[in-house]
């Protein structure tokens, strides 16, 4: 009984430090912003420390995909990338949406639970995948 009670309590804790943690692992994404009329923008007035609003706009001809649910978090740390490892090591649902030719979208994302809050001064990014190919946007923590 005993083991079994260490065991459980180790494994919540190595599942605590994996999501939450503020260690960055590098970043998967080194090209971004390539797909064709597909803008994605960080929404006026509604950056916090913990979440924003952002917006993804498309002005193609044909409707396109994007990831539902998972998103990619990232920190500029001596002139690169690094994505938080609770978004790098998240089991994300697969669960896709439609965007329509000519329409845009409104997406919130709170970092806060996978990535903590935001350094004022620090610039950050927000990826998300749009058909299968990696969109993003910069800012600053405030």
């Amino acid at each position: 009984m005993r083991k079994g009670l260490v065991f459980i309590i180790s494994a919540f804790m190595i599942f605590l430090t994996a999501c939450g943690s503020g260690e960055n692992v590098g970043t998967a994404y080194t090209q971004v912003n390539v797909e064709e009329g597909i803008s994605f923008v960080l929404k006026e007035d509604t950056l916090k420390s913990s979440k924003a609003t952002f917006i993804l706009t498309n002005a193609t001809q044909e409707p396109i995909n994007y990831s539902a649910f998972e998103y990619h978090f990232e920190e500029m740390k001596d002139g690169q990338w690094e994505e938080f490892a609770g978004t790098a090591e998240s089991n994300w649902q697969s669960e896709t949406a439609v965007l329509e030719a000519g329409q845009e979208v409104e997406l919130s994302y709170v970092w806060k639970t996978f990535c903590g809050n935001t350094t004022k001064g620090t610039q950050y990014r927000l990826i998300i995948l749009v058909n299968d190919s990696p969109v993003a946007v910069e800012f600053t923590g405030i």
